[in-house]
């Protein structure tokens, strides 16, 4: 009796064992957060990014929001149908639950691909306090290149990782504002320091080229003629016609480029139930 028992206990925990193995071990990192109504903070209605991007996207997104209590979500659409792109956003913030706190403080970014806007609206009043008008017109600078230039992974990260900037510096009682903002952005800087190495080479090319012409002038002893009949020897040539031909002309004609991208609507405005928000919009 004492042995059926045995292998009874034996047999429930080998059972137990085996079921324990199977079931998937779940890790902090696979833990995937959404806004208090339960819908995702990346939403791609286009198709935009791959799988693993949007995951990305979306923990990055869960991670900013978590953090500071405060909903991050970027939106991609086909299209707007002529609305205002922050009319839209808040719209679609406000309808889809997303939003923390007593005041649904949070942000969105929203991109419609069929017209090329994109905006950015926040609410709340962590937000209004977080993101300033100047604030906003710097985050703009911040993430706009890379959307014009095709690069929407690379945009939403951008945005996403300076929102969390404009977070940290708001709890820290010191948001972005007028005369707290970089003058220039790190792509800025980036550029201007290409800029200086190519204009130092093109100094120091020129400054090379006027020592050697220098030099180059002093081992002539014969000058160079402006007109061809200063080599014809007097008295050797007679011209009896002489007249002008017009032969042909060259126009060339350069189309002037137009910026990629362009500012629009900024500051605050109401969305359609009324409630505040702040946010600016554009063409990319």
């Amino acid at each position: 009796m004492k042995l059926i028992k045995t292998k009874i206990i034996a047999t429930i925990i080998l059972v137990v064992s085996l079921m324990t193995l199977a079931l998937p071990i779940v890790t902090g990192a696979d833990v995937v957060s959404a806004s208090s109504d339960g819908n995702p903070r990346f939403v791609d209605e286009y198709g935009l990014l791959n799988s693993s991007q949007a995951k990305t996207l979306e923990k990055r997104l869960d991670e900013i929001s978590d953090k500071h209590n405060f909903d991050v979500v970027v939106l991609v659409v086909d299209s707007i149908n002529r609305k205002d792109p922050r009319v839209f956003a808040a719209d679609y913030f406000e309808e889809n639950g997303y939003g923390r706190g007593k005041d649904n403080t949070g942000i969105i970014l929203m991109i419609s691909m069929s017209q090329r806007d994109f905006a950015f609206v926040t609410t709340g009043t962590k937000g209004l306090y977080a993101f300033t008008d100047a604030g906003q017109a710097y985050l703009e600078k911040l993430f706009l290149p890379q959307l014009s230039d095709g690069d929407y992974y690379g945009a939403f990260m951008t945005f996403a990782d300076n929102v969390d900037d404009f977070l940290v510096r708001a709890d820290n009682g010191r948001p972005y504002d007028t005369g707290n903002i970089p003058r220039m952005t790190a792509a800025e800087k980036s550029s201007a320091r290409l800029w200086s190495v190519i204009i130092s080479i093109i100094v120091a090319l020129l400054a090379a080229s006027i020592v050697i012409a220098i030099w180059q002038a002093q081992l002539k002893s014969v000058r160079k003629q402006d007109f061809a009949g200063s080599y014809i020897r007097q008295g050797s040539m007679a011209l009896r016609v002489q007249r002008d031909i017009f032969l042909y002309r060259n126009i060339t004609k350069v189309k002037r480029q137009e910026s990629s991208s362009s500012g629009g609507s900024s500051g605050s405005f109401k969305s359609s139930s009324g409630s505040s928000f702040s946010g600016r919009s554009g063409k990319f």
